[in-house]
């Protein structure tokens, strides 16, 4: 009779033990759904082109943390604003989740101009955008060493080897075009960028002229051509060192 009713009571202990571990466990997985926010997600805010200055308050009203881990230096846009995020906008997150983001620097880099005399144009070329440094205008002088760099200056000014320069600067080349009258194809700049645009134009030894930008052009790095004159094609040259017009609109996005 005694044992039966030790028995009875071990399984009642064992019983509410049992109880006991289901709702602690069922305790703690509401809990970790609290902590975690389980299934509630926020929707990440657009920081492209947001200035620094505004990054607290739109992620404090969207439940989110930024962290800038990079900068970079574009001439073309703003200094202190967003240029890349991640997460992409409109991605799915939980509250308090970290937002990377990549600004346009408020303050430009120097670096030491480099040693570019009697390079090839294309080399120099080459060796200036690795520097971060922009490549202005051609200007071509009568020399026997065609297609040789022959000086460099800012706005007329020549500059010495080694002397410190802003990142995007740019640098108006003097080209030796050999002691003949030289000319080049017309090449063809339809739907590329102006940065793409003056690469090509640098390397066939070209000048940018006029540019024209429509009215809903609001971002001029990001415009495309759509027309240039002269046209590009084989039958058209021009001599080295001429300019070409260029006509720029707003990138066209397709739409169902």
């Amino acid at each position: 009779m005694l044992s039966a009713l030790k028995d009875k009571k071990f399984y009642k202990h064992a019983l509410l033990a049992l109880i006991t571990l289901v709702l602690l466990f069922v305790g703690w997985l509401k809990y970790l759904d609290y902590y975690t926010l389980h299934n509630k997600y926020i929707s990440v805010p657009d920081f492209n082109n947001l200035q620094i200055t505004q990054l607290d308050s739109v992620a404090a009203a969207n439940d989110i943390r930024v962290v800038i881990i990079d900068s970079i230096f574009d001439r073309s846009r703003e200094k202190g604003i967003v240029v890349n995020q991640d997460p992409e906008p409109l991605s799915d997150v939980k509250r308090n989740r970290k937002i990377y983001l990549t600004i346009n620097s408020l303050q430009s880099r120097k670096v030491a101009f480099p040693d570019i005399y009697d390079l090839s144009l294309r080399q120099a070329i080459r060796k200036l955008e690795k520097n971060g440094l922009e490549i202005g205008n051609l200007e071509y002088l009568a020399d026997i060493a065609t297609n040789k760099v022959l000086s460099y200056k800012i706005n007329g000014i020549k500059i010495d080897i080694g002397q410190e320069l802003y990142i995007g600067t740019i640098v108006d080349l003097v080209v030796g075009k050999g002691l003949s009258k030289q000319s080049v194809i017309v090449p063809n700049l339809i739907g590329l960028t102006r940065v793409e645009a003056n690469i090509i134009l640098k390397s066939t030894s070209l000048n940018i002229g006029a540019e024209i930008f429509k009215s809903n052009v609001q971002d001029s790095a990001s415009a495309v051509i759509y027309k240039q004159f002269p046209i590009g094609n084989d039958d058209n040259t021009l001599n080295i060192g001429s300019a070409m017009d260029l006509f720029f609109e707003k990138v066209k996005t397709n739409t169902l």
